[in-house]
């Protein structure tokens, strides 16, 4: 008898073994990487913002970004110049996009960076929004200047998971230009990422519940992107993303964002709106998020 009864045991134990084995691979293993992105429109080199000029703030943009540990990081209004001192300050992360008035360097640029020491480049590119995408210096609509998203698809080297991510810039200005922008964008994204896990950052001078962002939001469309502050649980930070540089001068705008698609999960988000006192280190606070991969 009492054989027997440790024999029972050992099969009872062996199984609730195997099933705390199974337990845990599914609740641990199945969770797929951690993702730090930001986006940042950091103002352009405007000789005219003195005494915010970008040689005497740059180095405060660039500390914000680290803080942030950014694997992937997005930026808008960056112009060659202010691309040379990026790539110099972040010897360890990839640069794709191109100049929105040429297709090179001219003009400003929408650009992508990304640690590549974590991850692998499978494609890039840019697009313009217009009528005429694959042309560059195209420009759209009633827009007032040229606008560009710049794309890479990527691979996570330990992980094995393959992401894309868009960055770009709507116009100020032209009301059918963000319309159809967004119209341009959704398609785009869908047509190049597929069923893939998608990030969208960028400034997209449309405050929520305007007509643009609830286009990309609007979830009766399959194609639709989600805010990452709006499934955050606890968002840190002011709701409000444009603020000029001036500390305090008006209660500012959110029209900076990061939208996910296809199972990213968001674990933390937050706006940044460090400053000095008196300025702020660009007219844009910087806005990050820590994402996973589902």
């Amino acid at each position: 008898m009492c054989g027997k009864y440790f024999c029972s045991l050992k099969k009872f134990l062996t199984i609730s073994m195997l099933l705390c084995q199974f337990c845990f691979s599914s609740d641990t293993f199945a969770k797929g990487p951690l993702i730090n992105v930001l986006t940042y429109n950091i103002r352009l080199a405007n000789p005219g913002d003195a005494p915010n000029t970008w040689n005497a703030r740059k180095q405060k943009v660039f500390s914000i970004i680290r803080e942030s540990k950014p694997d992937v990081f997005g930026l808008q209004e960056a112009l060659q110049e202010q691309l040379q001192d990026v790539e110099y300050a972040f010897p360890d992360y990839q640069r794709v996009g191109v100049g929105r008035d040429d297709g090179k360097q001219a003009g400003e640029y929408s650009p992508l960076f990304f640690n590549e020491h974590k991850y692998k480049m499978l494609s890039s590119g840019t697009f313009w929004l217009s009528q005429t995408p694959s042309i560059p210096g195209s420009r759209g609509w009633d827009a007032a200047c040229n606008r560009v998203v710049s794309w890479v698809q990527l691979k996570d080297y330990k992980e094995g998971e393959v992401f894309f991510v868009f960055c770009t810039h709507f116009d100020h200005m032209g009301e059918t230009a963000r319309r159809n922008s967004a119209l341009l964008l959704l398609h785009s994204v869908d047509s190049l990422a597929g069923n893939n896990p998608v990030i969208v950052l960028g400034d997209f001078n449309s405050e929520p519940g305007s007509e643009p962002y609830q286009i990309m939001t609007d979830k009766s469309n399959p194609k639709h992107l989600i805010d990452s502050r709006e499934i955050c649980k606890k968002p840190v930070g002011p709701k409000y993303t444009y603020t000029g540089f001036k500390v305090g001068v008006q209660p500012g705008e959110r029209i900076d964002y990061i939208f996910l698609k296809n199972k990213v999960k968001v674990l933390s988000f937050r706006v940044n709106n460090q400053n000095n006192g008196d300025f702020y280190p660009s007219d844009h606070l910087p806005v990050s998020a820590t994402l996973q991969l589902d």
